[in-house]
């Protein structure tokens, strides 16, 4: 697609609905927000206490709202709301004294979402409001560490409160805050975080940036003699352990990647897209993993699959990468998108999402309390009835992905993602409703069918095709169109009109950065399927464990001879298709599993070795034996990095 061009429109809330067993997913999502909600941790007597929890739920449940076009979340988003709005202050700062800053810019994007969903100008008068008090204030307010870091998330906000008349006072408080916070540009643009967190700073070092934050941080409002000052700030800020802590930092980076398409928006530069998507690049090649999404647990941690997946990170980085995608029409981005959200999302719940874990890696055959941290203080278990990180920010992930289905510019459509949805398109002669009726990724067809049109609607149409696979376009029964990357066509629209897209996706081995290899449906990862046994923890009332129950150190066999420059299976696998239930990431009954070929691995099995340093090439059995995979997402105990057996 044409990046020479504008960049591309993502559609309003509520212009793409969920439908099948996306709907059904979304469902459960909307099920655990209500439990969520519920809970008196997140908003003590229907007060905002001040932390990040509380505007991330409310701002998930505003996203939920839009997407299901649902009034009642919507009615439920607007009383929720009310808790920030009455934190507002005369003066215009909101969250009071005690709130942290880092809360404040999340409760900025709630805000901003408020509008979007409903249209309201309430919200836009308190941004207004806080905007100016932030402008008259920031040569006296202290900022440092991740508040300071996500300065520029507040320029989109700043961008919906500006109008023709408004002061040029809100383009510089725009330009202030990129400039104060972190150099995301020259990290884009000459990534220095090429090795793992733990190989670039001491633990010592990090250990006191961390007891320096929580110490002034206690200092607010507080008259001591070493007073929370700007200038001690900047002087914490300026030291370099502490700007890698915070650079390192995996919700941050995964926020940072938009940034550049955000300062070309804004501020009318050209080209700085780019950088997008170097930074996007860069974190796939030195921390990515099979999952699609890169190690944060919760800093940059490398390329193995033993490392953790900060699910609040991977949220951020699908906001991110829609971001880019509007900004550049790249094909990657999406790529990464369905393998994040087919992959990652689908295995951080258990199957009725009543419990979420906030760390995943792509090699788990334990999940527990064992390893707490202050940042997890559940390790990689599942949390359940209480809002945890990682249940959070499952409520924003689905909205955000279902943006990117289809993005549009004048007379084209633009379809990058695909999934069973209803998108509606405002046309010069009208609305135009398409829906997309499909079992994708689960299976291989994508039907369109134009439900209502103004009339014959002339538009060109692009088709993404997804990585590791090929495409048709079908209409009348007749293939119109081939493609490998893309395929795009001029048509008329009508109401009936009815084409389908049919997709060759092959098993595809693939070898992955640490020299292990993996294997893929499309944008589904494979994994072995062990069985898995669940317990409750009996010191956390809130934890859910899980084990592996049978034998999983084993590795497909793969041919001798590379054909084509590409892997292959000695033996092809069978394929065993199950019914496509409404909620496919069954850990019983998945929609479908392949019988492949592998051989037992001698010295790699026991859990100290999946866990702390499994090795690349592990003695082989002689004898083969067929096991079960399935996508990674229908099993919450398996592995997806194996090493390489011919």
């Amino acid at each position: 697609m044409d990046r020479s061009r504008d960049q591309m429109n993502i559609l309003p809330p509520g212009s793409i609905t969920p439908e099948g067993w996306l709907r059904s997913q979304m469902t459960l999502v909307n099920d655990l927000q209500k439990r969520l909600g519920a809970d008196p941790a997140l908003s003590g007597e229907g007060k905002w206490t001040g932390g990040e929890a509380f505007p991330r739920y409310v701002r998930g449940l505003c996203l939920l709202a839009g997407a299901l076009r649902d009034p009642q979340l919507t009615e439920k988003a607007r009383s929720f709301m009310t808790a920030i709005f009455d934190s507002a202050e005369g003066g215009g700062d909101i969250g009071g004294a005690d709130c942290g800053l880092a809360a404040k810019i999340e409760a900025v994007k709630t805000l901003l979402a408020f509008h979007e969903l409903t249209g309201e100008e309430k919200p836009l008068t308190v941004l207004r409001k806080f905007f100016k008090n932030q402008f008259n204030t920031l040569s006296v307010t202290p900022m440092f560490h991740n508040a300071r870091a996500r300065l520029p998330e507040e320029i989109p906000a700043i961008a919906a409160v500006c109008g023709e008349e408004d002061p040029l006072w809100l383009k510089d408080l725009a330009a202030k805050l990129a400039g104060m916070s972190c150099n995301w540009q020259r990290v884009a643009d000459k990534f220095p975080y090429k090795r793992p967190f733990g190989r670039t700073v001491p633990s010592r070092a990090v250990a006191r940036v961390e007891n320096t934050v929580r110490s002034l941080e206690a200092l607010k409002g507080k008259k001591r003699i070493r007073k929370f000052t700007p200038a001690r700030a900047d002087s914490e800020w300026r030291k370099p352990s502490h700007r890698v802590t915070v650079e390192t930092d995996g919700v941050n980076i995964a926020k940072a990647v938009k940034y550049p398409c955000i300062y070309d928006d804004f501020f009318g530069y050209a080209g700085r897209e780019m950088l997008s998507l170097r930074l996007a690049g860069a974190l796939e090649r030195y921390h990515g993993n099979a999952t699609g999404m890169f190690s944060c647990a919760p800093r940059l941690e490398g390329v193995s699959p033993l490392q953790g997946i900060d699910i609040e990170s991977a949220a951020e980085f699908v906001e991110s990468l829609v971001t880019v995608l509007a900004a550049t029409g790249e094909c990657a981005c999406a790529d990464l998108l369905e393998e994040i959200v087919y992959n990652v999302m689908g295995a951080a719940g258990t199957e009725d999402l009543s419990a979420v874990c906030d760390i995943l890696p792509a090699n788990r055959v334990l999940a527990s309390t064992e390893e707490r941290s202050a940042r997890y203080p559940r390790g990689s278990a599942f949390v359940k009835g209480t809002p945890s990180r990682g249940a959070i920010a499952l409520l924003a992930a689905y909205p955000f992905f279902l943006r990117s289905v289809c993005l549009t510019r004048e007379n084209e459509l633009n379809f990058f993602s695909y999934a069973p949805c209803t998108v509606r398109v405002n046309t010069k002669e009208g609305e135009l409703r398409i829906k997309l009726d499909t079992g994708y990724p689960f299976r291989n067809t994508v039907v369109f069918r134009v439900e209502e049109a103004p009339g014959d609607v002339s538009v060109s149409v692009n088709f993404r095709v997804p990585r590791r696979t090929t495409m048709q376009l079908v209409s009348g029964g007749q293939v119109v169109a081939t493609g490998e990357h893309g395929i795009s066509v001029k048509c008329i629209l009508r109401a009936g009109s009815t084409f389908m897209l049919r997709m060759n996706i092959p098993l595809s081995p693939s070898v992955n950065r640490d020299g292990t290899v993996s294997f893929y449906k499309g944008s589904l990862l494979m994994a072995s399927r062990p069985g898995e046994n669940v317990c409750a923890d009996a010191a956390d009332p809130h934890a859910v464990n899980i084990r592996s129950a049978g034998r999983w150190a084993y590795a497909p066999v793969l041919a001798r001879r590379i054909l084509g420059g590409k892997l292959s299976l000695a033996s092809n696998e069978r394929t065993s298709v199950g019914e496509l239930t409404e909620h496919p990431y069954s850990r019983s009954s998945p929609p479908f599993m392949l019988k492949i070929i592998c051989r037992n691995a001698a010295d790699w099995d026991d859990e100290e070795s999946v866990l702390r340093s499994a090795r690349r090439q592990p003695r082989f059995s002689e004898e083969a034996a067929e096991r079960t995979f399935v996508p990674f997402g229908c099993t919450s105990a398996g592995i997806s990095q194996f090493p390489i057996c011919h």
